[in-house]
């Protein structure tokens, strides 16, 4: 459910009219306080994306150490390399959106 909401809030970063709506699945089953933590990243101006991202890491790092998946550490940095890279490309796309050109 994360990984859709950050996806949705990605490509609601990139959106080009405020009347694109992007689908997520089932928001419901997230608890009431993140809820009203990602609602109040923009009374915050906080990137949403971003707060996102380090629930998930939260997450992948309380899953480890109660032994919920047990993974290697070289292989589990691979999660963490992935979001992080697909972090940067989010911005990378926003620079192409943001640059005018002639």
């Amino acid at each position: 459910r994360l990984m859709s909401l950050c996806h949705g809030s990605a490509l609601d970063e990139l959106k080009n009219n405020e009347t694109e709506d992007y689908e997520v699945i089932d928001t419901r089953g997230l608890d009431a306080d993140t809820i009203a933590i990602l609602r109040q990243c923009k009374q915050l101006n906080f990137n949403r994306v971003e707060v996102l991202l380090h629930m998930i890491q939260v997450l992948v790092i309380d899953a480890q150490e109660a032994g919920v998946i047990s993974v290697p550490p070289p292989i589990l940095s691979r999660v963490y390399q992935t979001l992080s890279r697909g972090f940067v490309n989010l911005l990378n796309a926003k620079k192409i959106k943001d640059t005018r050109f002639p």
